[in-house]
């Protein structure tokens, strides 16, 4: 199995599920971050995307309805093995095969934390039925939950703003490329970045089991991770693998504070309803 290696990740040119019995060590893992194949025919997805795919990389690896049970209890239960006790796994899957994911999940022994949904824009053409605009990303973790690692200030220091930035709809739009090469489904920087913030610490080791075009390696490294990855499509490999020695560690942006002025507005208002509870309990007391 070929392999790229930089100071801060390790990339294999292979199958997953066999690449991560051979080179990936129990409990090596801090967060596996995976976008599998759908299994809904993702090489012709531009036709139901209405979208130009003259720069989209060939060489997809579909998986087919029938071998997609098996296939995804298969790198999930590796993948859990690969995984600490507190470490943490997110799944991205479309809504056709959601059932299989969760099914598969839940025979690891990990334990179900939140189920995300990503809203995102440019969803399917459809004329006889609603239009699909969204993914699933269960995030489980592996027991025990106390060493699991989430940081709900990492992207701001107060609660309120904590808060909007933490519900589980997550509307973040695609980020469309015009003219670059891309991989067939892409997931946007912004959306990994949010999942990586609260989810992992400088130094953690990330396991993407189908990097595709490469972002979570690049979004995960730049935020001080190390990678672990694997990619069977050797074009997408040659394509992509080589740019993540050039994507190096940067500091970690300071949790946003809100304005000053409109952080006395909500202590004072704050400060109001903890005063109307407190008399409301005096009250049913008395």
């Amino acid at each position: 199995m070929r392999l790229i290696e930089t100071p801060h990740a390790r990339l294999w040119n292979g199958d997953c599920i066999a690449g991560m019995r051979a080179h990936i060590s129990d409990g090596a893992v801090d967060l596996v971050l995976a976008d599998p194949p759908y299994g809904i025919g993702g090489d012709g997805l531009d036709v139901h995307y209405n979208r130009d795919e003259r720069f989209a990389v060939e060489g997809y690896v579909e998986v087919g309805p029938a071998d997609y049970p098996a296939f995804t209890r298969a790198w999930i239960a590796e993948a859990a093995r690969c995984l600490r006790p507190g470490g943490a796994m997110m799944v991205v899957s479309g809504w056709s095969h959601i059932g299989i994911v969760l099914q598969a999940l839940s025979e690891t022994g990990l334990t179900e934390v939140n189920h995300l949904i990503w809203r995102y824009s440019f969803g399917v053409y459809t004329t006889r039925k609603f239009v699909t605009s969204h993914y699933h990303i269960p995030y489980w973790v592996k027991p025990p939950l106390s060493k699991a690692t989430f940081d709900p200030q990492a992207r701001f220091l107060d609660p309120a703003d904590s808060y909007q930035d933490r519900q589980d709809v997550l509307d973040v739009p695609r980020k469309n490329r015009p003219g670059q090469a891309k991989n067939k489904n892409q997931l946007p920087d912004a959306l990994l970045e949010r999942l990586l913030a609260y989810t992992t610490r400088p130094g953690d080791v990330v396991l993407d089991p189908f990097m595709g075009g490469f972002t979570t390696a690049r979004v995960a490294v730049r935020m001080g991770c190390t990678v672990l990855g694997f990619e069977m499509n050797p074009k997408a490999f040659d394509r992509f693998a080589p740019g993540i020695a050039e994507v190096s560690p940067e500091p970690c942006p300071a949790p946003v504070a809100p304005d000053p002025k409109d952080l006395a507005r909500r202590l004072r208002m704050r400060e109001t309803r903890n005063l109307r509870r407190a008399q409301a309990k005096a009250q049913g007391t008395s």
